[in-house]
């Protein structure tokens, strides 16, 4: 029996407006078919370190199969994952051929953020610095789904970039020198993407360029330096845009959608969201930690001063 097999791959590295992204792109996923007898087994290999969303479609000719699709799969790190069989529906008319797309990105499409979690702010002891975007403010860019919880803190070129959260590197992309405010810089933000146990993913970009501090794979805690911030990408000034997202699956690709996120700061520890038009401190003296947010008591401003936020918009 002829088998004929055809196949294409789609990425789901999709820009959602103008926004920094993980560099899923870079990562080693693929789909690939092995042949078992008569019919073509479909296997999901993830090489890296992050639980990995891919949703995957097919269509062709006398082709069936031993389960339904389109489907969605969360494929663990370091797996290679059987999706199903492909065979021919009817040995009377032949070969059978099919074509088989998918899209995927960094975390688990099942992920339910902890409502208990809370975040340290994404810098050194004792820095202070103002919040230009951020959930409940005027929205410049985070006007979608996957950035709409995005917070951005301005801040100079080479400023300590800590973990907000514990979990496992999963993206390190610090291979661009250039930014600017110009739509041939989209996919050149600088980004460490870190995922939390609870499946979400945390990107911290437009980092400084150079060697990295983090390696893929590592595990990191809160508060620990992870790179420095700059002004790569698609940006109008140096700052930090950091958001934490889940995988979601929209128009029949992979999307991200950002959850909202509370931080917490000073001594005793106070629970509070980012404002945009404030600053923050990074205050850590006691013994506050994020795996104890319980303890935590919610306020909705927390340590923000009521300082003026940098002019610039921040992308």
């Amino acid at each position: 029996m002829t088998i004929r097999l055809r196949w294409l791959v789609l990425l789901s590295a999709f820009l959602a407006g103008a926004q920094a992204y993980a560099a899923v792109t870079d990562y080693p996923f693929r789909l690939v078919t092995r042949t078992e007898g008569p019919d073509q087994e479909l296997v999901a290999e993830n090489d890296g370190p992050a639980p990995i969303t891919v949703y995957v479609t097919l269509s062709g000719e006398n082709f069936a199969s031993d389960r339904p699709w389109p489907a969605t799969v969360v494929v663990p790190p370091h797996t290679a994952l059987p999706l199903g069989r492909v065979f021919v529906a009817n040995r009377n008319a032949g070969g059978f051929n099919f074509l088989f797309r998918y899209s995927h990105h960094f975390g688990k499409v099942d992920a339910q953020h902890d409502s208990d979690a809370v975040y340290r702010l994404p810098f050194q002891e004792g820095e202070s610095f103002a919040v230009t975007q951020a959930y409940g403010g005027t929205l410049t860019s985070h006007n979608n789904r996957e950035n709409l919880y995005a917070v951005d803190f301005a801040m100079p070129r080479g400023t300590p970039i800590v973990a907000a959260r514990s979990g496992v590197v999963i993206d390190a992309t610090l291979k661009y020198d250039e930014g600017g405010y110009d739509i041939r810089f989209l996919d050149q933000a600088n980004t460490v993407a870190i995922v939390h146990d609870d499946g979400t993913v945390a990107e911290y970009a437009h980092l400084s360029g150079g060697r990295g501090v983090v390696k893929l794979g590592q595990r990191v805690a809160a508060g620990e330096l992870i790179g420095h911030s700059g002004n790569t990408g698609y940006t109008s000034g140096p700052h930090l845009h950091f958001i934490v997202s889940r995988p979601t699956i929209s128009d029949g690709k992979v999307a991200r959608e950002s959850v909202p996120i509370a931080f917490y700061a000073n001594e005793p520890a106070v629970r509070f969201t980012a404002q945009a038009g404030r600053a923050v401190t990074a205050n850590y003296r006691s013994a506050a930690s994020d795996q104890d947010s319980r303890q935590v008591p919610r306020s909705e401003v927390g340590t923000a001063t009521g300082l003026t936020s940098h002019q610039h918009r921040a992308q």
